[in-house]
């Protein structure tokens, strides 16, 4: 088996992030490493925030409590650990964010939820999973 430093799940809230959090933890915990959670509040451009009348400030509190409700959600079905996760929370394109937070990194296992999108829906727009899993230099565990 391929030796880890950690375990990062990648969080938005979804349903499908909570059962990857599940893994995730079951994971760290045989594995006997730390957990991470990565959550990255989704915003493209600078100019997209201005345009939707974000400053600084607004978008960092945005981004804080959207990323302190996954981490809630998530810890309250992982309550059971014995140590705490490291949080980490990013602004930005999620998959983008995802992969660049990863670099390169190989001692690290990334668990991410896959939401179902419509096969369409998945051609259309993509899904943040696939664009990991496609681009990502870090092994990628997708949860359905």
């Amino acid at each position: 088996m391929k030796d880890f430093n950690n375990v990062v799940v990648a969080v938005d809230g979804s349903d499908a992030a909570i059962r990857a959090a599940r893994t995730g933890a079951r994971l760290a915990d045989t594995m006997q490493v730390p957990l991470v959670l990565l959550h990255v509040f989704p915003m493209v451009t600078d100019d997209t925030s201005g345009a939707l009348g974000f400053g600084p400030e607004a978008l960092e509190q945005a981004r804080t409590q959207s990323a302190r409700k996954a981490f809630d959600q998530v810890l309250a079905q992982i309550s059971e650990r014995p140590e705490e996760p490291k949080e980490v929370a990013l602004i930005g394109d999620p998959a983008e964010e995802i992969i660049e937070w990863l670099g390169d990194a190989q001692d690290r296992l990334l668990v991410m939820g896959r939401r179902g999108q419509s096969k369409i829906g998945s051609l259309l727009l993509g899904s943040v999973s696939d664009k990991v899993v496609r681009h990502s230099h870090t092994p990628v565990t997708v949860v359905s």
